[in-house]
């Protein structure tokens, strides 16, 4: 926890970083937002702040789920979501081991304006946050990277 400083002086070490795996199933959907949600909250994050949170959270192990499944079935693997705590935003994670996805197949969808009703996740993702970063590659899995400033910074 602390270490001992100078004449027996103790630091209290503050988190930067909760990490959290769930069952790459629907229903653990609802306990990862919510340990967003308290994350945010223990921040300072203002109520539509984290609603936004949470929806993108949500959004991104939506698809994560859904990728994840080869055989139409879950499957036995986990998802992992992390909170990474800034002075001035939390950034949030979430990374899977399903089938991926090609990014330039995504921009080129794009800008055709012919993205399918399944690729729209990514589109509210990007909508609710201040940044978004994703690395993928087709059967390597994906990782989403949502960043959300504080109000004010």
């Amino acid at each position: 926890m602390g270490r001992p400083r100078g004449k027996g002086v103790m630091t209290t070490a503050i988190a930067s970083r909760v990490e959290l795996k769930i069952p790459s199933r629907a229903e653990f959907i609802s306990v990862a937002r919510l340990a967003v949600a308290a994350v945010a909250a223990r921040m300072g994050f203002n109520y539509d702040d984290i609603e936004d949170l949470k929806v993108a959270t949500g959004e991104a192990l939506t698809n994560a789920i859904q990728h994840a499944e080869t055989t139409g079935e879950a499957t036995d693997k986990d998802i992992v979501v992390v909170c990474a705590m800034q002075s001035d935003a939390l950034i949030i994670e979430v990374r899977d081991s399903g089938s991926g996805f090609d990014p330039e197949l995504r921009r080129q969808a794009l800008e055709r304006d012919e993205l399918q009703e399944g690729g729209l996740g990514l589109l509210l993702i990007e909508s609710l946050m201040d940044k978004v970063d994703f690395k993928t590659k087709p059967g390597k899995g994906t990782l989403v990277r949502m960043t959300k400033r504080l109000a004010g910074s």
